[in-house]
């Protein structure tokens, strides 16, 4: 949401599906990290923790390989495989560590993306980790809610030290394409983007860019 720094925040909006009169008794039966499964130092818990899931899921149960051999799996698909490479006699099945170009396509940030990150993220460990009135569920009694505000907090902290390595006049807001950054200009003065593919990265008004474009 675009809103100028000294707009109220926006009331939260739930999807249909997400309304907390349909999903109030529902819980997570387990959270599972994908920094950690990918980390080989952690990610054998996380692993163990999908094949528990599995194994009491009626229907894939019966499918399932010996839990002596979940170990092994890992190893041979991520845990021993740095790279994200197929192993051996699975071909076209490398996983994301294996892309290239990933650094080139990154967004640059601003203050104002970081700072809706940490309210987004403060916002849900305050859920998960107290009472809810909302939902009538006591969440500090959970074990994947308490892992949950673990790993969010841990999140929270990297975008705050990210937060104190950004310049604070990035205060741009969300960009329409990659290459591009739109802000408002509180008060009279009009919407300006700046486009990083412009020659000295051009920095001007909507209209002063598009000059040949008709604006209603």
């Amino acid at each position: 949401v675009n809103i100028c720094e000294t707009d109220p925040a926006p009331p939260v909006a739930y999807d249909d599906v997400c309304d907390p009169e349909v999903t109030a008794s529902c819980k997570a039966k387990v959270v599972i990290s994908a920094e950690r499964l990918m980390n080989p130092a952690t990610g054998r818990v996380e692993n163990h923790k999908i094949g528990t899931l599995l194994n009491a899921t009626a229907g894939i149960r019966d499918e399932m390989i010996s839990e002596e051999a979940w170990d092994c799996l890992y190893d041979m698909v991520i845990g021993d495989n740095p790279n994200g490479t197929a192993p051996e006699n699975t071909d076209g099945f490398d996983d994301w560590r294996a892309r290239e170009g990933v650094a080139d396509r990154k967004h640059v940030v601003s203050t104002r993306h970081l700072n809706k990150m940490v309210q987004q993220l403060t916002r849900l460990i305050t859920k998960y980790g107290a009472y809810d009135p909302e939902t009538d569920i006591d969440w500090t009694v959970s074990e994947p809610a308490r892992f949950l505000v673990m790993i969010l907090t841990e999140h929270r902290y990297e975008l705050h030290a990210e937060l104190d390595a950004t310049n604070v006049n990035q205060v741009w807001a969300h960009p329409p394409k990659p290459n591009w950054v739109v802000f408002p200009k509180c008060g009279e003065e009009t919407r300006r983007v700046w486009d990083y593919n412009y020659p000295h990265e051009f920095s001007g008004s909507v209209l002063e860019m598009f000059s040949d474009v008709v604006v209603e």
